[in-house]
């Protein structure tokens, strides 16, 4: 099994406190690698070591194999696509120049411009191009950012929390294009149900440490879910529906 990535022993600690541990997370290639845990476990922190926006004290991230800290911001940009939780915007551009700003700048005008429409086509949004980006919902400002990543022309997206502020409807269609897109996914969900079922592999991830990981179905055990959580589920099989989450109420 090939690896995309790699985040290695990774200790960060912000404002004296120690958030990571010595979390280690392997990306397989062309997978969809979920974390999931309780708020405040680490989980969008590991993510935004890959980019520097956390600082790591300890431990190494390698993407394709070569540590991060040796790739100039370009460089790695055009290996990583981000979509972060923030959605916002400071300033009110179209929904077509937010997708643009992330096109190779090297590339001609024509292909810009077919990278963006693309992109924008591939997520329903081209009816949104010459909208102002303050003027969406929440929901739509995520696509546009997922959007963003796509033209980006990169084949390792990570994303923190993409389903939130989506409806029902959204969230599927976002987790079925990215299990469909053929890309490597390092996704941090919060919700069981989905992750269960998107998810190729999953960490579960505690107070800065990887609990455990594996398939959902050997990841979301009931022992797992309760040390992890402090409820009652795991993950079953279905043989119609694939696999799912059931949350055993009191």
């Amino acid at each position: 099994m090939k690896l995309k990535a790699e985040y290695q022993n990774i200790h960060v600690t912000l404002g004296g406190t120690e958030i990571l541990k010595g979390l280690s997370v392997q990306v397989p290639e062309g997978m969809v690698t979920g974390i999931a845990g309780p708020n405040g476990c680490g989980k969008s922190t590991l993510v935004k070591t890959t980019f520097g926006i956390c600082p790591y004290r300890q431990g190494e991230i390698l993407v394709d194999g070569v540590p991060v800290r040796r790739m100039g911001r370009k460089k790695l940009a055009r290996e990583v696509g981000y979509v972060g939780q923030d959605s916002g915007s400071v300033f009110d551009f179209s929904v077509y120049e937010v997708v643009e700003m992330a096109v190779p700048p090297q590339w001609d005008r024509q292909k810009r411009k077919e990278a963006v429409e693309s992109a924008l086509r591939e997520l329903g949004l081209l009816p949104l191009a010459g909208r102002g980006i303050q003027t969406l919902s929440g929901g739509e400002r995520k696509m546009v950012f997922l959007a963003r990543a796509l033209a980006q022309d990169v084949d390792f997206i990570i994303l923190d929390e993409p389903t939130n502020h989506l409806d029902i409807r959204r969230q599927l269609f976002l987790l079925d294009y990215l299990k469909r897109s053929g890309k490597t996914i390092l996704i941090v969900l919060h919700d069981l149900r989905l992750a269960s079922h998107y998810c190729d592999f999953l960490y579960l991830v505690k107070e800065g440490k990887a609990v455990c990981r594996g398939t959902p179905m050997e990841a979301l055990t009931e022992e797992h879910v309760m040390e992890v959580f402090g409820v009652a589920g795991r993950a079953v099989e279905r043989p119609e529906e694939g696999r799912d989450f059931l949350l055993h109420m009191p």
